[in-house]
């Protein structure tokens, strides 16, 4: 997958009142598929096998191909000066690799470079990409501050092992607000985010107790592999996942009846899993609600009892009879007042 590298820019001191070579001031650093000086295209990409893009995703241990145009947009000509690229920081320990340009970039001119990236020794998890032009500050530039450039895209490195999610969701088959006696359809996804995979070992790799105040419907668990069943009162997994696999998990549960208004009923399942690929399941993950900005927080539910007397809204009362009784006095009060001005009308048409 594609990860855009800023265009890095570099100008000299004393060009300052120097058109940009006819460039946009404002793009010192271009977005890619900008056109250059000579009418070709900036190419900043990051590939890696089978995967390329903004996010990129790749095995730890696979090598990352990088490319950069480095523009001078000033109408001055640069020296000699390096190209770094780094991960996260600007430090030795996360510098990816560093390129020399000796014979320095004339005005208006641009370079293109490619680094390899081996990500033998990269720490699993998500990373950016950094470039850096004249490390060394061997050029005398007008502005020291735009020649660095953290990428908005990342680089997710998953470890040659397993590495396991999970994530609970709820949905009341009733709809609306849960109520007692309603059921609830639970959904587990067990997603294998790292490169290796976790094998089906001894014990089981999923477990979720049923809550309190729900009653679990027989034979209501499936699973999309594996094998998946009820152990006392809690609900149980038993497979493999392979890397980038997922699992799915149903069931269903009925709300007791004598669970009270506002009740939160908070429900967490546990994954088992081994971190080394190994024959024993020696790391825990738990479910987490994908509804809440908290990471492995349980997935909760609030019960809501409709109050005694409830009545449908929209119904009307019928009138007592003293309200029947105003409702004739005022209209035969209305008909007499017409009558009254009819016969007017008409007295005063004879009279003419």
């Amino acid at each position: 997958m594609a990860l855009a590298l800023l265009l890095l820019s570099i100008s000299i001191v004393g060009v300052a009142d120097d058109p940009p070579c006819y460039k946009d001031p404002d793009l010192w650093f271009p977005p890619p598929g900008t056109v250059l000086s000579d009418g070709g295209i900036a190419v900043q990409i990051a590939t890696a096998p089978g995967s390329q893009g903004e996010d990129l995703i790749v095995c730890q241990g696979e090598t990352i191909t990088i490319t950069v145009t480095v523009d001078n947009l000033s109408c001055g000509d640069a020296g000699p000066f390096d190209v770094s690229l780094y991960y996260d920081q600007f430090d030795g320990v996360h510098l990816i690799g560093t390129k020399r340009i000796d014979a320095g970039l004339e005005a208006c001119e641009y370079v293109v470079l490619e680094f390899l990236w081996d990500t033998i020794d990269v720490p699993p998890g998500v990373h950016s990409i950094i470039a850096w032009a004249d490390v060394n500050h061997e050029v005398d530039e007008l502005n020291e501050e735009n020649n660095q450039y953290t990428l908005p895209a990342t680089v997710m490195v998953r470890p040659l092992a397993p590495w396991i999610e999970a994530e609970k969701i709820y949905i009341d088959e009733n709809g609306g607000v849960p109520v007692p006696g309603d059921t609830i359809i639970y959904t587990v996804t067990i997603t294998n985010d790292g490169c290796g995979d976790q094998p089906d070992n001894a014990a089981y790799e999923f477990v979720d107790p049923i809550p309190g105040f729900m009653t679990y419907i027989p034979g209501s668990v499936a699973a999309s592999s594996g094998m998946a069943g009820l152990e006392g009162d809690q609900v149980v997994w038993d497979g493999e996942i392979p890397a980038g696999g997922v699992v799915t998990i149903t069931f269903r549960v009925k709300i007791d009846e004598d669970a009270e208004d506002l009740q939160e009923i908070c429900n967490q399942g546990i994954v088992h899993w081994a971190n080394d690929g190994g024959g024993t399941n020696d790391v825990q993950e738990p479910t987490d609600d994908p509804a809440t900005p908290d990471d492995d927080d349980p997935t909760c539910l609030t019960v809501g009892i409709p109050p005694a007397g409830y009545v449908i809204s929209g119904t009307i009362d019928a009138p007592t009879l003293s309200e029947w009784g105003a409702i004739t006095f005022s209209s035969l009060f209305a008909l007499a007042f017409f009558w009254m001005l009819f016969r007017r009308r008409r007295l005063m048409v004879r009279a003419r």
